[in-house]
């Protein structure tokens, strides 16, 4: 009977770094696998047991810190070791099931080395009763995602071979191959990974393994583990635009402007004092992070430009590089600001920056320039926060021109200033047979949208109804529409999409459909929906 040890972490994608290798050939030997497991990630009991030691320091094995639980099946028993921990949780004697969490991983990688008691075929290896991984080793229900789109699916293991079909981000491929035979190929240059055609029932066809990830179904929905994806939009300076904590409670993102220009006090605009501007802000982000919401914080032309002496539809290059100047000055203070305290998940630079000159709400900016600004941007947000993410002002164009602009600013980018993700705002769209899926499915614009920026989440920061407030009517139509656009990016397109932060929390907050009226009463039932409660 073999005893199955579930892979150990939950950190993606899932791959073997080092794999196992016997004595007595031309390589170095190694008695385990190291699997990827980037510093800080919980590791799992890959199988049930009782832990029978725990070593805190290097012995004489040389793994560093390290656990090992001893698991037993029928009359059978293994033990497996898990090395090159932080923070063990466990003790010895103590009882795990699978899936416990025991430890953090201490660098980029997690060693596992399974024990086999009742022989020992390699003999050679200082650690008695070693046992080769690949009869032991699972990941439930696995698959493999293409890392980009347009994979090509080919009829023998080289790329001359007859292509059989094409795949994308969105696939989730199933495999005839043992699991330990994938995880210890994907991602790896030159190496092929069988899976089966989703095109031909039972057609075998081979997949290049370094355009491959290893994911389970198992897996969070989120694009980015533990955060829901549902957020709220909110305004700082809006009467109703900043509610209680309390209903926000069980979505998993906040997104504000930050509005330095603006000085609430006397209603002037053009201002840049930092100190009070910070401190207006602080107390409210401080009740949404304590409440669990990840906040996204705008950086547009009312963080710097506004009442500057700009004219936006008649900018010259000059004018442009003195403005990108101050701002990426106070875009550097702002996040010096905040940086110690822990409190911004993510950094938006501009908003809707692709729309045409109509659009009274935004400020077009040329993709050349705004290649430039969003560069110097984030090299001075990294400088002093470099824990924070930096995404795309939300491209409003849709897949079309949109995309077309995306693509023409990351051609243009520096290696060092290539953003998180890419922020986009599909209004128009979202479930198919929805009456406010204007311009069609929400499927097409994250299908075009994903391979902007390929193996990252999408940011979708604005996405909601636009000029039907103050209409009831539509309430419970709104409620269905949001639920099934919701639906459609955990279940059609699981890990791929990171947020989607309806616009907006209150009518009168420009032309957004609230989930409360002007009067700031609940607008049901898409405000309990929406919210969980």
């Amino acid at each position: 009977m073999t005893i199955p040890v579930e892979y150990p972490t939950s950190a993606r994608p899932a791959r073997i770094l080092r794999k196992f290798v016997k004595p007595g050939g031309s390589k170095v030997p190694h008695e385990g696998i190291d699997i990827y497991a980037p510093h800080n990630v919980d590791v799992f009991a890959g199988a049930s047991g009782e832990v029978n030691r725990v070593v805190l320091s290097n012995d004489d094995l040389n793994y560093g810190p390290y656990v090992s639980i001893v698991t037993r099946l029928g009359g059978d028993k293994i033990r497996v070791l898990y090395a090159n921990l932080k923070d063990i949780r466990v003790s010895v004697g103590q009882v795990v099931s699978t899936g416990d969490v025991i430890a953090k991983s201490r660098g980029d990688y997690v060693k596992v080395v399974i024990q086999a008691p009742k022989d020992n075929p390699y003999p050679q290896f200082p650690l008695k009763y070693v046992a080769h991984p690949r009869r032991h080793l699972t990941l439930p229900r696995l698959r493999l995602r293409p890392t980009d789109n347009r994979l090509r699916l080919r009829r023998e293991p080289n790329t001359d071979s007859e292509v059989a079909g094409f795949v994308n981000q969105w696939d989730q491929l199933e495999t005839p191959d043992h699991d330990y035979r994938v995880l210890k190929l994907v991602g790896r240059e030159g190496k092929w990974i069988r899976v089966y055609n989703p095109y031909a029932t039972g057609d075998i066809v081979y997949a290049a393994a370094w355009y491959l990830k290893a994911v389970s179904l198992d897996d969070p929905k989120q694009g980015i583990p533990g955060i829901p994806i549902r957020g709220m939009n909110l305004d700082r300076y809006h009467p109703l635009g900043t509610p209680s904590a309390t209903p926000l409670r069980y979505l998993g993102w906040v997104r504000l402007l930050y509005n330095l220009s603006y000085n609430p006090d006397n209603g002037t605009y053009g201002n840049n004092d930092l100190a009070a501007t910070f401190n207006r802000y602080l107390p409210v982000l401080q009740q949404y992070a304590t409440s669990g919401n990840k906040i996204i914080l705008i950086f547009n032309h009312q963080t710097y430009g506004e009442a500057r002496g700009y004219v936006w539809g008649q900018m010259s290059p000059a004018q442009w590089d003195d403005l990108i100047a101050s701002f990426v000055f106070y875009v550097r203070q702002i996040a010096q600001q905040f940086a110690s305290l822990n409190l911004i998940y993510a950094y938006q630079i501009w908003n809707e920056q692709d729309s045409p000159p109509t659009n009274q709400a935004a400020v077009p900016i040329p993709a050349s320039v705004y290649a430039k600004l969003l560069t110097e941007s984030i090299r001075a947000i990294r400088a002093v926060d470099s824990k924070a993410k930096i995404i795309t002002g939300g491209h409003i164009t849709g897949p079309e021109l949109g995309v077309s602009y995306a693509r023409a600013v990351v051609a243009l980018l520096p290696n060092d200033a290539i953003p998180d993700g890419i922020g986009v705002h599909p209004y128009g769209t979202g479930p198919a047979d929805s009456p406010f899926s204007i311009f069609g499915s929400i499927n097409n614009a994250i299908q075009k949208w994903s391979g902007v920026l390929p193996n990252t989440p999408l940011w979708i920061t604005e996405w909601g109804i636009l000029d039907r407030q103050g209409d009831d009517s539509i309430a419970t139509a709104a409620a269905d529409f949001a639920d099934g656009f919701i639906e459609i990016c955990e279940d059609d397109y699981p890990g791929m999409v990171a947020c989607a932060v309806w616009y907006a929390w209150a009518d009168t907050m420009h032309n957004g459909y609230g989930m409360v009226r002007s009067d700031s009463s609940a607008r049901q039932p898409l405000y309990a929906r929406f919210l969980g409660l």
